[in-house]
């Protein structure tokens, strides 16, 4: 985990964010470890993902009912995280104020060394308030006046006994965001919860399993709180395929990384589905009311040791005998295999077990793929069309 995380910070732009969810078992040596590569003062936050509503019926009689999600960001300082968008229902101007739309809001915060307490008096009944115990106004005597003048504060004509003597109006033109801030339970909802994913997952690939799916609503709220429309998304553990769905959907540029024989199966054929529009609307294409669009590519790398892991494990004595005395000319065998020194009668002569072993360390695991620099090498055989997207891909 520690060289991935090494490589994922600094393909992150300075406002980049990476996020990575884990369980409560593993939560505290993931912070650490995650400190120690991106710094104490770049982490973010805990997003809480409520998994599941029921007992497990432990017999502890503990039940973990939440997983981590750890937000690190490379540059904290140019981040900016947004949550759900505020609701100006409430506002109203029924009094044509000039400033626009307003709501009546509390003129009074904890007490501080910022906060101020003295008497206001309405003009028009004669009451005094004064701001509620431990609590001072939000204001000075000075401004006061301007807040009168302007109209943010407005004295009643007529109130109640216990009704403060004017309105504090807040401004719709007055706030800064249209966003209200990421919570840390923000995920700690019945929709965001296993068996929620699970019969998205259903919908999507029928009966086909496939462990520990997240449902597309989570991956709504992290996106749309992280990024931008048009923002590169990476996901480099792309598992069914959830988050480039999401990611899709919503506007975002994405890649998706998966060394799983399965994207076939799934992935590429979940993308297609959503690029056609979803007849089912799985996820949130409802929410953002998705019809389809778009296009992606899939690619996948040239593999040079990876075929011979392909053909492990052999399942019995001949296929091992077959597969060592195949390998005795390739050239991407590891170094560290000397044919010389093992005989084909020698190896015949071993045990199903041992002969396992040895194959097993054939790969050699820093030639799965043929790197980028060597696509021009005629051993690969790399055809000029796929040498031409490979250079296209890596903006070369």
């Amino acid at each position: 985990m520690k060289n991935r995380l090494e490589v994922a910070r600094e393909l992150l732009r300075s406002d980049g964010l990476i996020i990575v969810q884990c369980d409560d078992n593993e939560q505290a040596y993931l912070k650490v470890l995650m400190d120690g590569i991106f710094g104490t003062g770049n982490f973010v936050g805990d997003l809480i993902r409520k998994t599941k509503s029921t007992t497990n019926n432990a017999n502890t009689g503990f039940n973990i009912q939440h997983d981590n999600t750890l937000i690190f960001a490379k540059k904290k300082a140019d981040v900016h995280l947004v949550g759900k968008k505020k609701s100006f229902d409430k506002y109203t101007n029924s009094d044509n104020d000039p400033n626009g739309v307003w709501v009546e809001s509390d003129p009074s915060v904890q007490s501080g060394a910022h906060t101020h307490s003295f008497p206001i008096e309405n003009p028009y009944t004669g009451k005094v308030d004064y701001p509620p115990v431990n609590r001072g106004w939000l204001f000075s005597e000075t401004r006061l006046r301007d807040h009168i003048k302007s109209g943010k504060i407005e004295f009643r004509k007529k109130h109640a006994k216990n009704q403060r003597g004017f309105i504090f109006k807040r401004y719709k033109s007055d706030i800064k965001s249209e966003f209200n801030s990421l919570g840390s339970l923000e995920g700690a909802e019945n929709r965001y919860m296993n068996q929620v994913a699970t019969k998205e997952r259903n919908k999507l690939f029928g009966d086909k399993n496939f462990d520990y799916p997240k449902p597309e609503e989570f991956l709504l709220l992290l996106i749309e709180a992280t990024t931008k429309p048009g923002d590169i998304v990476l996901d480099y553990h792309l598992g069914s395929g959830t988050t480039c769905a999401v990611a899709h959907k919503t506007g975002r540029q994405y890649i998706g990384i998966e060394q799983m024989d399965y994207i076939e199966d799934l992935v590429v054929q979940r993308l297609s589905m959503v690029i056609k529009g979803e007849e089912n609307e799985v996820g949130v294409s409802k929410i953002l009311n998705w019809e389809g669009g778009g296009n992606f590519v899939y690619t996948e790398l040239a593999k040079i040791s990876q075929k011979i892991m392909a053909k492990l494990p052999t399942k019995n004595d001949k296929d091992c005998i077959e597969l060592w005395n195949s390998l005795k000319t390739n050239p991407y065998v590891s170094y560290h295999v000397n044919f010389q020194k093992v005989s084909s009668d020698e190896f015949e002569q071993l045990s199903l077990s041992d002969k396992k072993k040895i194959l097993s360390k054939l790969p050699d695991k820093n030639m799965l793929y043929v790197p980028y620099d060597e696509i021009h090498n005629k051993d690969y055989c790399i055809s000029d069309k796929d040498k031409t997207l490979t250079n296209q891909f890596y903006n070369a």
